[in-house]
């Protein structure tokens, strides 16, 4: 029970933070590019990253929005073939943001996508193997909004996401199949408020 309250305490912190500008309700587009990097498989997948987002922001500065992402990416050389680990995504994330009468905003995010992903990888006979998967993925993002104006300004995240890239040795896509270790992306980019 205590843990309970503990988390309660955490969300009302949070969401009063939010509130120390509320406002009219907003809304939110944006296009960032940047890289993704693979810190922690073998593969060490390295690429390059875009997304979209498009989002609606409650007086409170909680946002519920629709995301978009994709990311080609190029790993390790095995036997002379160079793995790839490629997704694209789309699906909700919520946002919340704080510190909303300043110029930077600071915000956390989750993201809950339908990722399909086309990794090259090797099968256990070592021949490399286009694999296509769809799967549900998630992302932590923490980021910051940094306004130019009213309406213009420039925004900068970072994010660890799960499950974008499967990565079994099967062409099976109804068969389990397992996650890559979580991918780290940072981007960058203009975005609207209106």
């Amino acid at each position: 029970m205590r843990h309970v309250a503990s988390l309660g305490t955490l969300v009302a912190a949070l969401l009063w933070s939010g509130t120390s500008a509320a406002r009219e309700w907003r809304g939110y587009a944006a296009a960032t590019t940047g890289f993704v990097i693979d810190h922690t498989s073998g593969v060490r997948a390295r690429g390059g990253a875009l997304q979209a987002y498009v989002g609606v922001e409650a007086p409170f500065g909680l946002s519920l929005g629709v995301v978009g992402e994709g990311a080609e990416t190029w790993g390790a050389r095995i036997q002379g073939q160079q793995l790839q680990l490629d997704y694209r995504s789309l699906g909700v994330e919520l946002r919340l943001r704080f510190l909303r009468d300043g110029g930077v905003n600071p915000w956390v995010g989750l993201r809950v996508a339908q990722s399909r992903s086309t990794p090259l990888t090797l099968d256990d006979l070592g021949t490399p193997r286009r694999m296509l998967h769809d799967g549900l993925s998630t992302a932590l993002r923490v980021g910051m909004d940094t306004w130019l104006g009213e309406h213009l300004g420039i925004t900068a995240s970072t994010a660890w996401q799960w499950c974008d890239v499967r990565v079994d040795g099967t062409m099976d896509i109804t068969s389990p199949t397992e996650c890559a270790k979580p991918l780290h992306t940072i981007l960058l980019g203009p975005t609207l408020r209106f």
